[in-house]
């Protein structure tokens, strides 16, 4: 093959096949003489592949670890942005909270308020659920539709 041509994908997937089945077929004797006339040091060469294998094998089991710490990162920073969107006085939170409420039916059976009358709910009650709504997204999805 000519230096300026690209191998292709098959191609190089080839030649390394190739290389790994004579390396696996060659005697250890026969390789390590093959380094040592390289003048390698066969045990520098070693040491660094069992580092490389056990740092590969590391960040495999970490994995999961990794993703874990990054979800609870956009989380809880996604948590902190959110108590923004509540009204600042009660007769806005009151405005706030009826509006989600019309905007999303199925809300008004999911918040927990059983055998009491909407509109005599305290300024904490529809404090404490709005700010329950918001860490479900709901108050970001009604600003969404005012936008």
């Amino acid at each position: 093959m000519s230096a300026n041509k690209l191998w292709t994908p098959e191609q190089a997937e080839h030649v390394l096949e190739e290389l790994a089945a004579s390396i696996e077929a060659a005697k250890p004797a026969e390789l390590a003489e093959d380094l040592s006339a390289s003048g390698h040091d066969l045990n520098e060469i070693a040491s660094s592949m069992k580092t490389a294998a056990l740092s590969g094998i590391k960040q495999f089991q970490q994995r999961r670890l990794h993703q874990a710490r990054q979800r609870y990162q956009q989380n809880s920073s996604r948590i902190g942005h959110r108590s923004q969107g509540l009204a600042a006085s009660s007769d806005g939170r009151r405005t706030q909270f009826f509006a989600l409420l019309k905007a999303n039916p199925s809300l008004k059976s999911a918040v927990t308020m059983q055998h009491r009358d909407l509109s005599e709910l305290t300024d904490e009650d529809i404090e404490s659920a709005l700010e329950e709504l918001d860490l479900l997204g709901a108050l970001e999805d009604l600003n969404d539709g005012k936008s």
